[in-house]
């Protein structure tokens, strides 16, 4: 199943990298191109988050390729079908974005965190953005509709959720007397001031070079994105982790 990501920040810490990422689940590569009458069920969004989607009552939740996932409200109670994603090895969600099919299909939200009172959500024409939280544990919204017969039904063609976790861990950044670079602002040449066996990282915590160097020995990151990387090696038996910055 094709999702979209998107990375669009990250942080060097001493001990890894606490990344904020950015997962789109498109309701109809979830569930084809057939109806399906009946979708009470748990997906996968990605190896950090699942959503659960429930009727609470109401009539099952259901998708139709036209519009996207469906959830039914409860006019008499506001207690409709309820979708809750659930943050996967210790992410938290920070923000999630919903987007409905048309201004017909934006009923009364409401939404609970990690198991908390459900709480009012609004809508900017067919988007819906929830931000600034915390969940550890879930996030739960809920269809609230209440009265009428109009705008009864939520009808959402894909949401993307933000979450905060720590990918790749990078070496501790430590004191040292022993030095493995000897320019640590560079914008062609990277100079080696020892022999070592070395790991190169960007700030997402990714090996971007590994290599066998001499004292002397030049390494040409001319190509390489500007910003900062980490460069591990081991000198005279001493763990050593230095900080670049690319120009």
């Amino acid at each position: 199943m094709k999702k979209l990501y998107s990375l669009f920040a990250a942080a060097i810490f001493s001990i890894g990298v606490m990344a904020q990422t950015t997962v789109t689940e498109i309701a109809a590569e979830q569930f084809g191109t057939s109806s399906v009458s009946n979708i009470e069920g748990t997906y996968t969004i990605d190896s950090n988050l699942n959503y659960t989607i429930i009727s609470n009552g109401a009539n099952p939740p259901a998708f139709y390729p036209a519009d996207g996932i469906r959830l039914y409200s409860v006019r008499t109670s506001g207690e409709g079908n309820i979708l809750t994603i659930t943050p996967l090895n210790n992410v938290k969600i920070t923000a999630i974005t919903l987007n409905a099919s048309s201004t017909s299909y934006t009923p009364k939200l409401t939404y609970s965190i990690d198991g908390g009172s459900f709480q009012s959500a609004n809508w900017s024409g067919t988007t819906l953005t929830i931000s600034g939280i915390e969940a550890a544990k879930s996030l739960a919204i809920k269809n609230a509709h209440t009265g009428g017969n109009s705008n009864v039904q939520l009808r959402v063609t894909s949401f993307s959720v933000t979450y905060d976790a720590t990918t790749l861990a990078v070496p501790d950044i430590k004191k040292s007397k022993q030095s493995l670079v000897k320019n640590t602002s560079v914008e062609n040449d990277l100079v080696f001031a020892a022999k070592s066996d070395v790991k190169v990282y960007n700030v997402n915590g990714q090996i971007v070079k590994s290599a066998s160097v001499n004292e002397n020995t030049s390494l040409n990151v001319s190509t390489w994105p500007k910003g900062i990387y980490i460069v591990s090696g081991n000198v005279d038996g001493e763990a050593v982790s230095q900080k670049i910055i690319k120009k």
